[in-house]
C-alpha cells in the first residue's frame, strides 16, 4: 500500500490552512504551485472544503470555518485512496491553549480532549457525505489522514472515525501535533492506525501539550525529530516554508528511512529526581518529558498509579492535578524515601518553571498545587506564543 512522502504529507498539512475562509467571491481555491501532492490527488471544492466548529466553550463564541478538504487518488500510485487534510488553528481562542481541559469519549470508545472532539463532531456530518459515496465506488484503498498542530489532533480522531466506520486501512501524518487523548485513545490508534507517522521539532512546546495524563500514541519507532533544536521556542512550531524552522522545511524529503527517528523513552521508564541534582533541569521539551516520567515513577512506587488513572476521565485536568496534589502530599507522609522523592520532583519542577530561588521546604498540598501551577502556567504560556505566530 503506497505512503504519502514526508514532502507531500508537509505540503497537505500546509495546504489545508487555505481552505479556512472564502476568497471575496465566496470561491475555494487551492494555490498548489511547485507542490507534488496535485500530481497524486485531486480536490474538488466546487462544493466548499468541510466545516467545523471552533473558539468557545458550552456553544458561546464558536465560529464555523473551513477545516479539512478530501483529496482523491489520481495516478497508479495512489489508486483508490483518499486523503483527509486538516488545518490547525488560526486563533488562539481554542482549547488547546487551556490548561483546564475537558474530558469526553471518542469514537473509539477511550476518553479524549473535549475540545478536539467536539470540533470534530461538528466536521464529521460533511465528511460524512463527501466520504461515503467516493469510498463506496473505490473499494480498497487507504485513508491518509493529515495534519499539523490542532489539525494533527483532528487528524488523529478522523483516522479512527474512519477506521471504524468504514474499515479502511489508516495511515495517519501529524506535524507538531497536541496529545489527543489518554492512553487507551492512544493505544488504540497504535493498533488501529496501519501506520502512524508523527514528526515533530525538538524545541516545539505543542505536542508537549495536554500535560500527562494525555499521552501521544507510543513510539514504537513512528515519531521522526526533523531537526535538532533544544529548549523551548514558540518559533518551532511553525509549518510554512517562510517559518523559521518550518515542518515544510524540515520534511523536504521523499523517503521517512532518511529521516531522523526520536530516541526518547522517558515516558516508559523509571525517572527517580534527587533534589539536590534539580538545577540540571532546564525549560525543554526533554525536560517536559522527564519530569511526567518522574511523577508516573512516583506515583507507580507508592502504588497509587492506577488509584490516580482511574479518577483521570473524570472532570477536567484542573480537578485532575487538584487530585495529584492532594494523593502527593500522602505520598510524602508515608516514608522518608518518598518524601525525598517528592521533594525531587517538585525541585526540578520549580527550575523548569524559571523559579530558581525557591525551595521546596513544604510538602503540603497547597504548596505542591502551587508548584503545579506554576509549571503548567509557564508551558501553556509558550504554547500560546507559538499558536499566534501561525
Amino acid at each position: 500500500m503506497a505512503t504519502l512522502s514526508p514532502r507531500i504529507a508537509s505540503e497537505l498539512a500546509e495546504l489545508a490552512y487555505q481552505i479556512r475562509e472564502a476568497n471575496p467571491k465566496g470561491h475555494y481555491r487551492l494555490a498548489t504551485a511547485g507542490m507534488d501532492t496535485v500530481k497524486h490527488f485531486t480536490f474538488d471544492l466546487s462544493n466548499g472544503p468541510i466545516h467545523g466548529v471552533s473558539g468557545g466553550f458550552f456553544g458561546l463564541f464558536q465560529k464555523s470555518s473551513g477545516f479539512a478538504l478530501v483529496g482523491e487518488g489520481k495516478n497508479t500510485a495512489f489508486k483508490n485512496d483518499h486523503v483527509i487534510a486538516v488545518r490547525g488553528t488560526h486563533t488562539t481562542q481554542d482549547w488547546l491553549t487551556n490548561g483546564n481541559v475537558g474530558m469526553s469519549v471518542g469514537h473509539n470508545g477511550s476518553t479524549v480532549h473535549a475540545g478536539f472532539n467536539e470540533t470534530f463532531e461538528s466536521m464529521k456530518p460533511a465528511l460524512d457525505r463527501i466520504l461515503t459515496p467516493r469510498i463506496s465506488k473505490t473499494g480498497h484503498g487507504t485513508v491518509h489522514c493529515v495534519g499539523h498542530s490542532l489539525g494533527g489532533a483532528l487528524a488523529g480522531l478522523a483516522a479512527e472515525w474512519v477506521r471504524i466506520r468504514y474499515h479502511r486501512s489508516v495511515k495517519l501524518y501529524t506535524f507538531g501535533a497536541p496529545r489527543v487523548g489518554l492512553n487507551g485513545f492512544a493505544e488504540k490508534s497504535t493498533f488501529g492506525c496501519e501506520k502512524i507517522y508523527r514528526c515533530t521539532h525538538g524545541a516545539d512546546p505543542v505536542p508537549k501539550v495536554p500535560l500527562w495524563p494525555f499521552a501521544h500514541a507510543p513510539n514504537n519507532g513512528n515519531e521522526f525529530r526533523l531537526d535538532g533544536a533544544q529548549g523551548i521556542c514558540r518559533h518551532a512550531h511553525g509549518m510554512g516554508k517562510k517559518a523559521n524552522p518550518g515542518y515544510r522545511n524540515t520534511a523536504e524529503s521523499d523517503d521517512w528511512d532518511g529521516l531522523q527517528k526520536s530516541s526518547n523513552s522517558f515516558l516508559n521508564q523509571p525517572v527517580r529526581l534527587k533534589y539536590q541534582d534539580r538545577y540540571q533541569a532546564s525549560f525543554s521539551t526533554l525536560w517536559a518529558d522527564k519530569i511526567s516520567a518522574a511523577l508516573i515513577t512516583l506515583l507507580k512506587d507508592a502504588g497509587y498509579y492506577h488509584t490516580v488513572l482511574v479518577q483521570a476521565g473524570i472532570g477536567t485536568t484542573l480537578t485532575f492535578y487538584d487530585l495529584v496534589a492532594r494523593t502527593l502530599e500522602e505520598v510524602a507522609k508515608a516514608s522518608v524515601r518518598f518524601a525525598e522523592q517528592t521533594a525531587g520532583l517538585l525541585g526540578h519542577m520549580l527550575v523548569f518553571a524559571g523559579k530558581l530561588t525557591v525551595d521546596v521546604v513544604s510538602l503540603t498540598y497547597q504548596f505542591i498545587k502551587w508548584v503545579f501551577d506554576q509549571t503548567t502556567n509557564v508551558l501553556y504560556r509558550v504554547v500560546k506564543q507559538a499558536l499566534k505566530e501561525l
